[in-house]
């Protein structure tokens, strides 16, 4: 009995090793950029959403989303009492003599404001529902109401903060009305991509692997710098504040660099800066975080840092910008405050990456196509990253008196809260600051995305 099970063991080995030179062994096979891109919205924790997808341009949409996210309604995650008619961008999901659920799965990988709309007809005295979930279960995250037209058109449902994760948009349907299409606007987000954009037909490099899982975790702001940081202080900000805030503000005028603080119900404050050449830059903030802060770049970018009441220095987010005038509003929760942003240009060639991930103790190996064993690891270590920056987040949480209707309309001088000499609309409550309209680049055109 024992010599026939190790005959049988050995004609496994042997036949095992008869198939390695037909097909290779699986952990030294090049892994193409359809592959890596689901590996790496696995290594996300995005599981179910890569389930969901079954075409490689559904996956790459996931990490680097160009336009919104469209869904036809054939490709619903689940649908309970509607009736699937047509295909494609011509498929309706119709309620029957009974309210309908359907669902899609939404993969998010960077955070920001997502806005929801769909495609819907129906009586309008009868609204739709829309939630917003975790795919994994658990509450509503936002909840809307739809109300559609008796012909098909487009209504927008509204916008729901979302971290990185994968979603669910569940509509509810009442009896007879009909869903064609679902769109999730991103906001504006660098995408999780190679230098060269994804290709169907691409095969994984050591450089595509460093720059993408780089992206994945959001931490380009380790890169080297490439100019010196443009700094601004506390009082470069134009505020619009309540008493509380003016009085924090003047009293840290005899520090030298006055520290914008909020008091209570909070602060919105403005500043504009110029960025001297296009590039990658890195904004960083020396805060208190008090309550919560949050930072809106060009009124499109935005980053959270989250309530509590340690001081230092912190990254805020890394964004492309476009050379010229930019502008920052920001937020600030009670007991925040900010000492010093500072705003810093990045080396970002691929090299760059490859030595920042070497760096932060990941090697993606010597240049050229990497095999299955390497992304293998490099899976497991933006896993573990990914936890960290996860664990830093907290929705947009950040609390302050929104009544405020106008611009901010007053910046910190050197000796306290008054004008600046010289300049344009200057009068007894400060200066006036147009913001002007966002300098972010226009996004290039998607890498071809054919499964």
């Amino acid at each position: 009995m024992w010599g026939r099970v190790k005959s049988l063991v050995l004609a496994a080995v042997v036949a095992t090793a008869a198939l390695v030179p037909l097909f290779g062994d699986p952990r030294q096979t090049p892994v193409t950029h359809p592959l890596w891109a689901r590996m790496l919205l696995r290594s996300l924790e995005m599981t179910d959403a890569v389930r969901a997808s079954s075409q490689a341009s559904q996956v790459f949409s996931a990490l680097a989303p160009r336009d919104s996210l469209a869904y036809s309604a054939d490709r619903f995650l689940r649908a309970e009492g509607a009736e699937l008619s047509g295909e494609g961008t011509a498929s309706v999901l119709t309620a029957g003599t009974t309210p309908a659920e359907v669902s899609f799965a939404i993969p998010v990988a960077q955070p920001g404001d997502y806005h929801l709309r769909a495609r819907l007809a129906g009586a309008p005295a009868q609204p739709c529902t829309a939630e917003v979930r975790p795919l994994a279960g658990g509450e509503p995250l936002k909840t809307f109401t739809l109300v559609p037209a008796n012909e098909t058109s487009w209504i927008s449902a509204g916008t729901a903060h979302l971290d990185p994760g994968a979603y669910a948009a569940q509509f509810l349907l009442p009896p007879g009305a009909s869903l064609s299409q679902v769109e999730v606007a991103p906001p504006c987000v660098n995408p999780i991509e190679p230098a060269g954009g994804w290709q169907s037909d691409g095969v994984t490099t050591a450089d595509d692997l460093a720059v993408t899982a780089l992206k994945a975790i959001d931490i380009e702001s380790e890169l080297p710098p490439a100019a010196t940081p443009i700094e601004l202080a506390g009082d470069s900000f134009q505020v619009e504040a309540p008493p509380s805030a003016v009085e924090a503000r003047a009293a840290a005028a005899g520090l030298g660099k006055m520290t914008l603080k909020a008091g209570k119900g909070g602060v919105r404050a403005l500043v504009s800066f110029e960025v001297p050449e296009s590039g990658l830059y890195s904004i960083a903030a020396f805060t208190t975080p008090g309550g919560g802060q949050r930072f809106l770049v060009d009124g499109c970018r935005k980053a959270i840092v989250c309530p509590s009441e340690t001081s230092g220095w912190r990254p805020i987010m890394s964004q492309t910008f476009a050379a010229g005038r930019h502008t920052l509003v920001l937020s600030l929760a009670e007991g925040a405050s900010v000492d010093q942003l500072r705003i810093e240009r990045k080396k970002s060639s691929a090299a760059d990456y490859v030595a920042t991930i070497r760096r932060l103790g990941f090697d993606p190996g010597p240049q050229g196509a990497v095999a299955r064993g390497k992304a293998l690891d490099a899976m497991r270590f933006v896993r573990e990253q990914r936890r960290v920056l996860l664990s830093s987040l907290c929705g947009d949480r950040v609390l302050i008196d929104e009544s405020p209707s106008s611009l901010p309309s007053q910046v910190a001088g050197g000796t306290g809260i008054g004008t600046v000499p010289g300049r344009p609309g200057q009068g007894g409550g400060g200066i006036d600051v147009p913001i002007p309209p966002p300098l972010l680049p226009p996004q290039p055109a998607g890498s071809p995305t054919t499964p």
